[in-house]
C-alpha cells in the first residue's frame, strides 16, 4: 500500500499553473535528428527549477502523444519542477500532429526510426546529466522504446545510464493493436485490401487526449506495421534480467491496451529468472491506459516516484 500525502502534491487545478511554471523553468530546447538516411526529427525540452536540482527525470510519452498534452506526463512535470528536479521532455514524430494523413510521413515514421530517434535523444540528455540521480519514465510506446534500447545496450555490453526506471502501461497485448487495425479497415472501407496492401496504407492516428487546432482533427501518420513492431520486439527475459537498474512496471486495472494480467505474468517471469530483484509491479485498480482524470492515482504515482529517489543509486 502506498501512503497518501497529507497535502496534495498535484492540485486538481494544476493545469492552470503548469504553463507558467514551465515558462519560468525553461532552460533550453533543441531539435535533433535520428542520424539515419530517413532523418526523422525529434525534440528535447529541458526545464530546471533551480541551479542545484535534486536529480533528473526523462519523460518518454506514448503513441499519438507528447509531453505537452499527455495528462500523466503533465502531472509529473508539474510535481517534479515544484520539487526541484530537472525535467527532460523527449518527443518524437509519434507526438507531432499534422492536419492530414500523409504517405510520406507514414513511410518515414517507422518503429526502427522511432527507436533510433529516442536512443539519439537519450544520448544527448545523458551527456548533460553528469552522473546525477536520474529516473527514466515511459508510457505505452515510450516503454517499448525504453525496453528495446535497454536490451540493445545489454547486447553491446554497456550499463544502463540511469538510476531507475518507471514504465507505465507497457505494450503487451497484440489483441488491442489488431482491433485498432480492424477498426481502421472498417471505418475507411479498406476490407477489400490484402494484408500486404493494407500494410502499405497510411493510418491516421488521432490523439487520445483530444488534440485539435481550431477544432480540426490532427493526425499522426503511421503504417500498420508499426503497431506490429510495438508488439513483437521488446519482451526478452534473457536480456532484461541483465539490466543493472531497478524497474517498476505500472498497470492500470481498467487498461485494455496493456491488460494487468499480462503485465503481472511478465513481471513474474522476470522476477523468477532474476537474482537482483530489479523488477516489481505496481497496480492502480481504477486507472485506464492513459491515466486520464485519475487524480487519486496521480498522488500515489508521485509517492511511487519519490520512493525511487530514496532507494536507488546515482549514476556511475
Amino acid at each position: 500500500m502506498i501512503e497518501k500525502l497529507g497535502k496534495l502534491a498535484i492540485p486538481k487545478d494544476f493545469n492552470e499553473n503548469l504553463d507558467a511554471l514551465k515558462e519560468k523553468s525553461f532552460n533550453w530546447g533543441m531539435l535533433y535528428t535520428s542520424q539515419t538516411e530517413l532523418g526523422a526529427t525529434g525534440n528535447i525540452t529541458h526545464y530546471s527549477a533551480s541551479d542545484n536540482p535534486r536529480g533528473n527525470f526523462i519523460l518518454l510519452p506514448g503513441l499519438a502523444s507528447n509531453t505537452s498534452i499527455e495528462p500523466l506526463m503533465k502531472s509529473i512535470t508539474f510535481w517534479a519542477l515544484r520539487a526541484n528536479y530537472n525535467v527532460y521532455c523527449l518527443n518524437t514524430f509519434l507526438g507531432d500532429f499534422k492536419p492530414e494523413v500523409s504517405t510520406e510521413h507514414a513511410n518515414k515514421n517507422t518503429y526502427a526510426e522511432f527507436i533510433k530517434l529516442v536512443d539519439s535523444g537519450l544520448d544527448i540528455i545523458e551527456y548533460k546529466i553528469s552522473g546525477k540521480w536520474t529516473c527514466l519514465i515511459g508510457h505505452s510506446a515510450g516503454c517499448s522504446a525504453a525496453i528495446d534500447i535497454f536490451n540493445n545496450r545489454v547486447k553491446e555490453g554497456k550499463k544502463l545510464r540511469f538510476s531507475s526506471s518507471i514504465l507505465f502501461a507497457p505494450n503487451v497485448s497484440k489483441e488491442w493493436h489488431k482491433s485498432m487495425k480492424d477498426m481502421y479497415r472498417n471505418r475507411y472501407n479498406l476490407e477489400h485490401l490484402s494484408n500486404e496492401e493494407f500494410n502499405k496504407t497510411p493510418m491516421g492516428i488521432m490523439s487520445p487526449h483530444n488534440l485539435s487546432i481550431n477544432e480540426k482533427p490532427q493526425y499522426i501518420s503511421i503504417l500498420p506495421t508499426l503497431l506490429d513492431d510495438l508488439d513483437e520486439r521488446h519482451f526478452n527475459p534473457y536480456l532484461m534480467n541483465k539490466w543493472n537498474v531497478p524497474v517498476t512496471m505500472v498497470a492500470g486495472g481498467k487498461d485494455r491496451k496493456a491488460p494487468i494480467d499480462k503485465l503481472r505474468r511478465m513481471v513474474n517471469v522476470l522476477s523468477k529468472r532474476s537474482n537482483t530483484n530489479n523488477f516489481k509491479l505496481v497496480e492502480f485498480p481504477d486507472s485506464k491506459h492513459s491515466f486520464i482524470n485519475q487524480h487519486r492515482d496521480w498522488e500515489a504515482i508521485i509517492n511511487l516516484i519519490k520512493s525511487q529517489r530514496v532507494k536507488h543509486r546515482t549514476i556511475k
